[in-house]
């Protein structure tokens, strides 16, 4: 997955990289929520300046990874939780509903699934495992430059 955006802002080891919304990233999560642009947060390379065009990539590997650890994992709890809670109630000779403990189940281990993943972001996100690449930078001035020597 690649897609090409400008600088819109540096900070001392990242920078802010502005794109238009493409249908292909649309629902990916990764980027801040926004209408007609999305913004993403990126490893600084050393040149870089406000302004200037950046091509960032994200392995397809890395996005499935990524997508099975968002989706996949509470997913899987959820079924767990209930296929567990729906034998519970006679295992434990519960009095009740046994789809009520299915459900109860179920949802608590999907959120625990969610909360663990948002207690191990950080994580996640300081080891640059599933962290796009500036793979091109186009500079702004080096084009300014080229396009002046030109008639």
């Amino acid at each position: 997955m690649r897609e090409s955006g400008i600088i819109t802002e540096l900070k001392e080891h990242t920078m802010m990289v502005e794109f238009e919304r493409s249908s292909m990233c649309e629902k990916c999560g990764a980027c801040e929520r926004a209408k007609a642009a999305m913004r993403m947060e990126v490893e600084r390379v050393g040149n870089a300046a406000l302004g200037d065009r950046v091509e960032v990539a994200l392995p397809e590997r890395t996005v499935v990874r990524a997508s099975l650890l968002a989706y996949g994992l509470p997913l899987a709890l959820l079924l767990l939780g209930l296929a567990l809670g729906a034998r519970l109630p006679r295992a434990l000779d519960l009095p009740g509903n046994a789809d009520l403990y299915a459900l109860a189940l179920g949802l608590l281990l999907a959120g625990g699934a969610f909360l663990l993943l948002r207690l191990t972001e950080r994580r996640r996100r300081s080891s640059g495992r599933y962290a796009p690449k500036v793979v091109r930078l186009e500079k702004l001035c080096e084009k300014a430059a080229g396009s002046a020597e030109r008639p």
